[in-house]
């Protein structure tokens, strides 16, 4: 499932919410902490009043502290609302798993996907692409091949 490239496409949908949902408070917490940019120039940010009513909604538990937001940090968190509220359900719960496998991850676990993920976004876009599909090929296997494919490349790589 293509959950992130979905929400990329520009294409805001209505979803309803949920009240009382407090996973997008934790994704609002790690992008937080992720970069810690707090009381910076407030040359060009974005005013409480000046955000929709469904980005105000998932945004509240920052309404506090959303003038010592830097303009960064604002359109940076206003986007992912946006996106967050452009989200089916199905892709909110698929969203909030990835999170909860994120927080179980080590320092290190997470510091090479980073590194992974770096590598990638560098590469050229024929070499993106040819990965992509072999990732798909790999996710059309079946799962008693997938992990012979695994338990092989692991063997190889130490």
């Amino acid at each position: 499932m293509k959950t992130w490239n979905l929400s990329r496409n520009g294409k805001i949908l209505k979803v309803k919410k949920k009240k009382n949902n407090l996973i997008p408070l934790l994704f609002l917490i790690v992008l937080i902490v992720a970069s810690p940019s707090m009381g910076q120039d407030q040359e060009n940010s974005i005013k409480w009043d000046e955000l929709r009513s469904g980005e105000k909604q998932t945004l509240a538990p920052l309404q506090d502290n959303w003038d010592k937001l830097s303009p960064a940090k604002q359109n940076r968190l206003n986007n992912w609302a946006m996106k967050w509220n452009a989200m089916s359900p199905e892709q909110q719960k698929t969203s909030k798993q990835k999170l909860q496998t994120w927080k179980q991850k080590t320092p290190d676990e997470k510091f090479k996907i980073r590194n992974q993920f770096e590598r990638f976004h560098n590469l050229p876009e024929t070499e993106k692409q040819s990965l992509r599909n072999a990732y798909e090929d790999y996710k059309s296997l079946s799962p008693e091949k997938q992990k012979s494919l695994l338990t092989q490349h692991s063997k190889t790589t130490g």
